[in-house]
């Protein structure tokens, strides 16, 4: 089968041809329907986060259940649509036993398509626990897109951010994160305000129901400081992870989603002196995934997303890397 597969110290994706998978007893074989792909994907490829290993790389996954174990639940259909989880919990650790399975700490747990074998590719075998049903309503690739880019700024408004009705949000960063995330903020009933340097970007915010756009450029002009509940910073670089600083309210939120930079500066003296709280946010869990998928299927958060073929996934990639695609992409395997 065709596999788009991270060879370590190369800049591009191999495309190669390896066996079709088989599923162990508790595991489902996927026909991969659709795969998103992410600027996590550059960082790997980058050597940022290095991997002494080969594998398939495609952390955001779709696709339709053509075989399974013996030993999995009669509730997971075969021809069923289902999307991964593509944390990859173990299921049994503290964290997953308390809901935390994001932060799963399992001995041996790797990622989906981060550093064990993903959807970049025409089937994926991945364990039974770590798939969630796609509503019949919605489409392969937003489902595929929605596992990273709809479920974390989910998990880092709605759990990390506490943000709920009336709450005063700043949206920095309006990239494929950024716009579901003023989505995910409308819909739990915030006041809204999106900040980015790309006026289209803006345009596309005000669409979805921001209260407010603002300019980055323009941002100490309009907007006065310690004007928000909870700031979520969906860049990660030294001037964003400021301006969050700056115009977080005492006792408000920062919350870091980006990584933009390894390293963003933090100003003690307000931090501690208004007690603002500063939160990293890292993907989202299983039950997240149920609550997106509700959400998107009642038409509350219309992910953005544009499709191509999978073997043109190098092209993509560094089409991403210079800032080319508009949204999220979807690649679409040539059995399609």
């Amino acid at each position: 089968m065709f596999a788009a597969r991270y060879v370590p110290g190369e800049k591009k994706l191999s495309l190669t041809d390896i066996p079709k998978p088989r599923p162990g007893p508790r595991d489902v074989l996927l026909k991969i329907r659709a795969a998103g792909i992410c600027h996590s994907d550059l960082h790997v490829l980058a050597g940022e986060v290095p991997y002494p290993h080969t594998f398939t790389m495609g952390h955001e996954a779709c696709g339709e259940v053509v075989e399974k174990g013996n030993e999995v639940s009669a509730d997971i259909k075969v021809g069923g649509l289902y999307a991964v989880h593509g944390p990859n919990p173990c299921g049994d650790c503290t964290y997953c036993r308390t809901g935390h399975d994001n932060l799963c700490n399992g001995p041996g747990r790797t990622f989906v398509g981060l550093g064990q074998d993903g959807a970049y590719a025409d089937y994926l075998v991945v364990p039974a626990r770590n798939v969630v049903e796609v509503p019949k309503g919605v489409s392969p690739e937003v489902a595929a897109v929605a596992t990273d880019a709809v479920l974390t700024p989910y998990h880092a408004i709605k759990t990390l951010g506490e943000v709920q009705t009336n709450s005063k949000v700043l949206v920095i960063g309006l990239g494929g994160l950024g716009i579901n995330g003023v989505q995910v903020a409308v819909a739990l009933g915030a006041k809204v305000t999106a900040t980015d340097l790309r006026e289209s970007s803006l345009e596309l915010a005000k669409k979805f129901g921001a209260n407010e756009t603002v300019n980055s450029k323009e941002i100490d002009k309009k907007i006065k400081p310690a004007s928000f509940d909870v700031v979520i910073d969906f860049v990660g670089r030294d001037s964003t992870f400021t301006q969050a600083q700056t115009f977080v309210r005492p006792g408000g939120t920062i919350v870091l989603v980006g990584l933009g930079s390894s390293h963003v500066p933090v100003i003690s003296t307000p931090l501690i002196s208004y007690q603002v709280r500063v939160q990293g946010a890292f993907w989202g869990t299983h039950q997240e995934m149920h609550e997106i998928f509700q959400l998107i299927d009642e038409g509350k958060i219309k992910p953005q997303v544009e499709t191509a073929p999978m073997k043109d996934v190098n092209h993509w990639l560094e089409e991403l890397e210079a800032g080319r695609v508009k949204s999220r992409m979807a690649l679409l395997p040539s059995q399609m």
